[in-house]
């Protein structure tokens, strides 16, 4: 039986999880994409000596050095702001970025889950418009803007394609995922 009034916790638990399981099916987009991609991934690792007009759009300067990740960037300097200086390891920084990743993918799940744990189904289509949404918002415009990544126009496009295929694949799956847990959760009621 459907409830009159969505559970919104429930949504975020739920949802949490489900972008758990949608952050893992972005690097195993990211695995199977890289692995076909290799040969244009050298073509677009080439120096550029044009600069476009939205190579840095921060809007109180650059925090990434270069060859560095936005969720290493927040790792780091999340880091620094603990212990005063940056980390030296490199598993260390590895270790950081991806406690960022996997941290910023489960609360955008748990964001979606509050906001959809009452759409009926799967919610496929509302899983890729929430993928969408976090690859242009966050990836697209908010990462560049608070100077975690270069601006959008310091990328080739195919690097832009490629985040946003992963996007809609962890949209998919968080959506996928928050529901069939709900319908776990909710089918003896």
């Amino acid at each position: 039986m459907r409830q009159s009034t969505p559970n919104r916790w429930q949504g975020l638990v739920l949802g949490t999880l489900g972008g758990l399981a949608g952050t893992l099916a972005m690097g195993w987009y990211f695995k199977v994409t890289s692995a076909l991609m290799q040969d244009d991934q050298e073509q677009d690792d080439a120096p550029d000596a044009t600069s476009g007009a939205l190579d840095d759009i921060a809007v109180i300067g650059p925090w990434y050095e270069p060859g560095e990740g936005s969720t290493a960037t927040v790792g780091r300097l999340a880091y620094r702001l603990i212990t005063g200086h940056d980390p030296r390891a490199d598993e260390t920084k590895t270790t950081l970025s991806e406690l960022v990743h996997w941290s910023f993918g489960a609360s955008m799940g748990g964001l979606y889950g509050t906001s959809r744990i009452d759409a009926d189904g799967p919610d496929v289509p509302g899983g890729l418009v929430f993928g969408a949404s976090v690859w242009l918002f966050a990836s697209e415009i908010a990462v560049p803007v608070l100077g975690f990544a270069p601006g959008p126009t310091a990328q080739p496009a195919s690097k832009h394609a490629l985040e946003f295929g992963a996007h809609l694949v962890y949209g998919a799956t968080t959506a996928a995922t928050t529901h069939a847990l709900r319908w776990l959760v909710t089918r003896d009621r």
